[in-house]
């Protein structure tokens, strides 16, 4: 599940813009949120999901910071597919790059994907002020394999207390779970609201779209994020 980045899961959660760094060294976020479905490097992992997050970051510079956090997913309706994850994540800022590495822990509840350590490197190039082009790749000792991705983002204010954000990317994996070559086509779009300095609302619709690799059928989902800082 980015700011998933986040990490690959991480990203999947957006990141508040009400704090910056230049504000206050340390800082916590908590994201809770539903979606009718939860897709993690295109495997579906459950439907009628609700999940909660908790991190922080702390600015070790004027161009480094740490952050870490945990997260916990399960799904609310039939099924009974869970998983629970903390993750700590280096990044490095520059005006026109910015890059990182994150290391998560993960206990998933499903028939294909295992618990372990998930490794991932990434850069970015800010090529304006609104849209980011990602590279990254990955490593989970549950497969035992690599995943690799492209992708863009964009994301532009509508007002002093919403912004839009576009998000899409394709994705690569080398007996990945059983599965080599190209992955999926994945999209979302979220309007954030910040209804005050320290609490947003996010709402948000994305889909997955199986290529070679991936025998799943085309995946569309929505929910709702609401995130409180402080």
């Amino acid at each position: 599940m980015n700011r998933a980045t986040l990490l690959a899961l991480a990203a999947a959660f957006p990141t508040a813009a009400s704090a910056s760094q230049d504000e206050i060294p340390l800082g916590f976020e908590a994201v809770t949120g539903f979606r009718s479905e939860l897709i993690w490097r295109g495997f579906k992992i459950g439907q009628s999901v609700a999940d909660f997050q908790l991190q922080t970051e702390i600015a070790l510079g004027s161009h480094w910071s740490l952050g870490g956090g945990a997260w916990y997913a399960t799904e609310t309706g039939d099924g009974d597919a869970s998983e629970a994850a903390g993750f700590l994540s280096l990044r490095y800022d520059a005006p026109h790059y910015s890059a990182g590495l994150d290391v998560t822990g993960r206990s998933v509840d499903h028939p294909i994907l295992q618990d372990g350590f998930d490794f991932a490197t990434w850069v970015s190039w800010h090529a304006n002020n609104d849209l980011d082009l990602t590279l990254g790749s990955a490593w989970d000792t549950g497969s035992g394999a690599p995943y690799g991705w492209l992708e863009a983002k964009w994301s532009k204010p509508l007002s002093q207390d919403s912004f839009i954000t576009l998000l899409g990317g394709t994705s690569w994996l080398d007996d990945y779970y059983g599965r080599s070559g190209w992955n999926d086509a994945y999209g979302r779009i979220s309007l954030t609201y910040n209804v005050n300095k320290r609490v947003s609302l996010t709402p948000f619709a994305g889909v997955s779209l199986p290529l070679d690799a991936n025998p799943e059928s085309n995946r569309l989902y929505g929910g709702l994020w609401f995130e409180v800082n402080f």
